[in-house]
């Protein structure tokens, strides 16, 4: 997603915290941060958690990233309305199914972030019991911790875990697991947005209408591509996208319903509507550092980078394939803009890069028994 859209944000209601904080303030008393404890989750908040990764360690226990979103869901139809006029649609004149399906994908977008809590996190078959350290100003907890390896087992691939929230609370009401990724083997880095989803991004209306009132579509063949490419034992799925930590959810569910490998989630940060659609440097940042980080925490795997013609991916990869040329084992690009190899465009994207680590994937079948093999 790239580009921007200009569209006056709502004025959220007045939280009780922000009232009693401005009340000190004209008291003379300390600053608002000062005011803001660190405390426990209430009823009416939630946490998301993204799948990280976990490494497993030289003595026998898991370093764990945990990434999660701290919110209290909020309801602002005036709002959902004006984006549904903004993109032509009118919401009663919608079937059921696909206003719930409008209404669902931009709940998350009416929500508001909360600062300074925290919760416990207990892990599936261990004993042992993590605290998180507080949300930050935009809800967001990011920490990395080492564990002891669970006395049962955990699968060849997740380790799960769940949040505590407090007592007489369900211990099991927010879930989340983290992809455990071996030392050795290779990991493929892949883009959402027309690389395994049609979203057609150069289009900003039909980007969003795709993205917010339409069915998810599955690119062709490239669920059955993943497929292949996850065959080899030891290979790990890492999806990477400038879409808002929002709209998790609904990729979580694409990416299973659609029959894509499942691996890890590294979306953009939570984020407004006045945001929703980042600029192409911000997007950039994103992508670039969060490759520079499984590249980082990996190194001894492999890595292939997959991903579309339609944005900045050809020059994004060409850039940390010259940075990293013993990492990077492979990058395949979806042509989604007609361009084929022989292109200016990717000559120099791919500067200094031996062709036969590159390949254009075509856009209206899956890619060929050959293709899979490189």
């Amino acid at each position: 997603m790239s580009g921007g859209i200009q569209q006056r944000p709502a004025v959220p209601p007045l939280r009780r915290r922000s009232l009693l904080a401005g009340a000190a303030l004209l008291c003379g008393l300390a600053p608002m941060r000062a005011l803001q404890a660190a405390e426990r989750l209430e009823p009416d908040e939630e946490a998301l958690f993204m799948p990280g990764t976990a490494r497993p360690t030289s003595d026998g226990r898991f370093e764990v990233d945990i990434h999660a979103w701290v919110y209290e869901p909020e309801r602002r139809w005036g709002l959902n309305a004006a984006f549904a006029r903004y993109l032509g649609l009118s919401l009663n004149k919608l079937s059921p199914a696909a206003r719930l399906r409008f209404n669902q994908r931009t709940a998350l977008f009416h929500a508001e972030s909360e600062e300074g809590k925290v919760f416990e996190i207990d892990f599936d078959g261990s004993p042992a019991r993590v605290s998180s350290q507080p949300s930050g100003a935009n809800g967001r907890m990011d920490m990395r911790i080492v564990i002891d390896a669970p006395k049962a087992s955990p699968s060849d691939e997740w380790l799960k875990f769940h949040a505590v929230t407090g007592p007489g609370e369900l211990l099991h009401r927010f879930r989340g697991q983290a992809l455990i990724v071996p030392a050795e083997g290779l990991s493929i880095i892949s883009d959402i947005d027309d690389t395994i989803k049609r979203t057609q991004v150069r289009d900003r209306r039909e980007m969003l209408l795709n993205t917010f009132a339409r069915r998810f579509e599955a690119a062709p063949g490239m669920a059955a591509y993943y497929r292949a490419l996850a065959q080899t034992p030891g290979t790990r799925f890492h999806y990477l996208s400038a879409s808002p930590m929002q709209l998790y959810p609904a990729l979580a569910d694409f990416v299973r319903d659609a029959g894509f490998p499942t691996g890890s989630m590294h979306l953009r940060e939570s984020t407004s509507w006045r945001t929703l659609i980042p600029g192409d440097q911000d997007s950039r940042t994103h992508k670039l550092g969060t490759i520079e980080r499984l590249l980082a925490d990996f190194p001894h795997r492999r890595f292939m980078l997959v991903g579309d013609s339609g944005e900045s991916d050809p020059e994004i990869y060409g850039q940390v394939a010259r940075t990293h040329p013993s990492r990077i084992d492979s990058i395949a690009i979806r042509d989604v803009t007609g361009e084929d190899s022989t292109s200016g465009r990717y000559a120099t994207a791919f500067d200094g890069i031996d062709p036969a680590r590159w390949q254009i994937l075509p856009a209206d079948r899956g890619p060929s028994p050959t293709q899979v093999a490189r």
